[in-house]
């Protein structure tokens, strides 16, 4: 027992101690059903009394499998990124799958070390929103043909993709704050060159041209996608000598900074300044004012990039797809209604 313990036990050694064959202390391990419950419940007890621990790299080897999914985010600080991340582990977790979870704090360096480290891994799939600004992510299109790829979020370029309608959610908050009477909105944070800062600013764009309104470059200020993101930014627009009366932000974390941002300069958020937000995560209800913000789901968003991997990793051949989501505004004090949904 003793010489059991200081080395890596074996099928053989449970096998001995529980009084079966190699073949059925392996067949209880992957579970197949054919045992007889007597039978692996004794082989379980023989497990846990020599402290066997599954070999999970020897199976890999064998099975060409690791079981376990590469999950890349860019900001794990972000409340919507804890949303995403706990639907998708629900969802692999159902297919058997374990998650593999990587924070690259918007770092194109960190990212490109994750991806690697993860292929060598091998994991069987990765998941992925890429960093802020990472229009060719060399990791990313270097694992193309070796390990499936799905991005959520933020599109890279030849992978399956699971995202929102941006540019809709965004002219839908523009034509909301125009109802409300704003006529000069501003839009505040994120990256302009990424797929999800360019797709919000176009549909804000539109909606300013659909609804008559001139297009001034100033009234867009990018920032980091944070509360600081949105305090700096804010301050920017306030210090306009025509300054805006809205504005539609990058995200809720951002607007979270630019309410934080408005009171501090004795403005009343809503009656001085309307805020409207991105993506209604659990804060955006609880702040004060509640926020105005743009649903996009964010569990089911998280869900949706799940099973596109799933798919792909069943049949790699098959075409790319595109699963976009539909965003749905959510009215709150922020903005100036009088009334909230």
């Amino acid at each position: 027992m003793d010489q059991i313990q200081r080395q890596r036990v074996t099928l053989l050694d449970i096998a001995g101690d529980a009084g079966v064959s190699r073949a059925t202390v392996s067949l209880v391990i992957r579970n197949v059903p054919s045992v007889a419950d007597r039978t692996r419940k004794r082989v379980l007890r023989s497990m846990k009394r020599l402290g066997y621990v599954y070999h999970r790299g020897a199976a890999s080897l064998r099975t060409q499998r690791s079981h376990a999914i590469g999950l890349v985010v860019s900001d794990i600080t972000n409340p919507f990124f804890a949303e995403v991340i706990v639907a998708i582990e629900e969802r692999l977790a159902a297919a058997h799958l374990v998650t593999l979870l990587g924070n690259t704090s918007e770092d194109r360096a960190k990212e490109a070390h994750l991806l690697k480290t993860m292929s060598e891994f091998p994991a069987d799939g990765i998941l992925i929103c890429p960093a802020l600004g990472l229009r060719s992510p060399t990791g990313t299109l270097n694992l193309r043909g070796q390990i499936p790829v799905v991005s959520f979020a933020r599109r890279v370029a030849g992978h399956d993709y699971a995202g929102v309608d941006n540019a809709q959610g965004a002219q839908l908050a523009v034509e909301h704050l125009y109802q409300l009477g704003h006529r000069r909105i501003a839009f505040i944070g994120g990256n302009p060159k990424a797929s999800t800062g360019q797709e919000r600013i176009e549909g804000y764009q539109r909606a300013l041209t659909h609804l008559g309104l001139q297009f001034d470059p100033l009234l867009v200020v990018p920032s980091v996608p944070n509360r600081g993101g949105g305090h700096d930014g804010v301050q920017t627009l306030l210090r306009m000598e025509r300054r805006p009366t809205a504005a539609l932000c990058f995200n809720d974390v951002v607007a979270l900074g630019v309410i934080e941002a408005i009171k501090h300069s004795n403005l009343k958020v809503g009656a001085d300044f309307g805020v409207v937000g991105f993506n209604n995560i659990p804060d955006a209800a609880q702040s004060l004012p509640g926020l105005t913000t743009v649903d996009t789901s964010p569990r089911q968003l998280g869900q949706t990039a799940a099973e596109l991997l799933l798919k792909r990793i069943e049949k790699r051949d098959s075409p790319i797809r595109t699963v976009i989501l539909q965003p749905k505004l959510i009215v709150r004090a922020s903005c100036g209604a009088t009334t909230v949904d």
